[in-house]
């Protein structure tokens, strides 16, 4: 690769030890990947936050980096933590887990990284703009990045994110390139009876259908909200580790079909209800009636679903032997309480949760075994992250309510 005679100082260790780590690691992400230089980002945002996941290791590497300085000096954000930081008690969160949670958020804001703690920071915290090139690492973020705001990022891992957010920089390649982001597949997808869920377990399909390098663009006979978009994107994340996707006259680099393709050489693949029905059955495994638990909010809850869920169960109330639990960011939580909405929906017997994630929250160690859940980026995640233990059903939101209500 290319070198500036900045970056060659950073590599030399003239800025310390730990800018030379960092740009030594993104030199050999760029290597593989043929990039031929750098280029200067003002955004990153950091997965790998929760202790359930990054353990011991991520607390003695942030205190080696307080140790020696290091210091963020572009916009940064944190994607979810294992706990809410001010409710964690009321989730049943070990103090063990508590106190080791918190030594990794402090370690991070310490060397600069805002504490924005949410898997969806394009809604408020960190918004890149269109064709503007970042270094995101959570899976969901990075669909959501490069598909509905066609801003641009590589699936980043949590230490790389991480290196690009000291040292400023990415390895140009990849999805940064206008002739990478290019579909090579239409998916038609006869989707007149769609639920929200329903694009979810699309996603999954898709996941599975199709290389990570691939791209598709969907054509819906229906259009999809936002809400749907997101969940499509995410389940798509993390069953194929899909990055990117477009929407036909939805998504703003394919607003026609023709502006979707570089050539009119691409394949078609046609997504009826049998297929999304198949994909629906295997994840839909319990009757709603035995459920323990409802958990939405991944990717984090919106603004509009808060609304949607307090209007749902106003003055109704939630059964005594389940939980809905929502997870939310904190800025979307600070709206949703102004506006009366978690009031509501507390009042019912629900909780509102900000700063985690029912996928990065020590979910195992509550006892909860049957949940419930509109995203199917959860029902993929879950069963994995907790050893097989827990089963989980996908189902659209109105459904789920509606079996745990009295």
């Amino acid at each position: 690769m290319y070198l500036t005679r900045e970056e060659e100082m950073m590599l030399d260790g003239e800025f310390g030890e730990w800018i030379s780590k960092a740009i030594k690691l993104l030199i050999r992400i760029g290597e593989l990947n043929n990039a031929e230089r750098f280029i200067k980002i003002r955004r990153a945002h950091i997965s790998g936050v929760s202790y359930k996941t990054a353990g011991d290791a991520i607390i003695e590497l942030l205190d080696d980096m307080i140790e020696a300085g290091v210091g963020i000096t572009i916009h940064a954000t944190l994607n979810p933590a294992g706990m809410d930081l001010e409710n964690w008690r009321k989730m049943g969160v070990p103090e063990e887990f508590a106190l080791k949670q918190k030594r990794i958020i402090d370690g991070f804001t310490r060397i600069g990284i805002i504490p924005s703690l949410t898997c969806a920071p394009y809604f408020f915290e960190n918004r890149p703009n269109f064709g503007e090139i970042v270094a995101f690492s959570e899976s969901s973020a990075v669909v959501f990045v490069n598909s509905i705001l066609g801003a641009r990022t590589n699936r980043h891992g949590s230490l790389d994110a991480l290196a690009a957010a000291i040292t400023s920089r990415v390895p140009l390649y990849g999805f940064h390139l206008t002739e990478n982001r290019k579909a090579n597949i239409l998916a038609i997808v006869k989707n007149d009876e769609f639920m929200e869920s329903h694009y979810g377990l699309l996603g999954l399909y898709i996941g599975r259908q199709l290389k990570p390098s691939e791209i598709p663009a969907f054509m819906f006979n229906k259009k999809p909200n936002l809400t749907g978009l997101r969940l499509l994107g995410a389940a798509m994340a993390a069953s194929g580790a899909l990055s990117m996707f477009h929407a036909i006259g939805i998504t703003p680099e394919a607003k026609t079909l023709e502006k979707a393709f570089s050539d009119n050489n691409y394949e078609k693949l046609i997504v009826a209800r049998e297929e999304i029905k198949s994909i629906e059955e295997e994840f839909f495994k319990q009757d709603l009636d035995e459920l323990e638990a409802v958990f939405i909010g991944c990717p984090h809850a919106s603004l509009d679903e808060l609304k949607e869920i307090a209007m749902f169960i106003r003055g109704k109330k939630i059964r005594n032997d389940v939980k809905l639990w929502i997870f939310t960011s904190r800025y979307i939580l600070k709206q949703a309480g102004n506006l009366g909405l978690v009031d509501k929906i507390e009042e019912a017997g629900g909780s509102v949760f900000a700063d985690t994630c029912m996928v990065v929250a020590p979910i195992e160690v509550l006892g909860i075994k049957r949940i419930g859940t509109n995203s199917s980026k959860a029902a993929w995640y879950l069963p994995r992250f907790a050893d097989g233990k827990i089963d989980v059903t996908v189902s659209p939101l109105k459904n789920l309510l509606h079996a745990i209500l009295q």
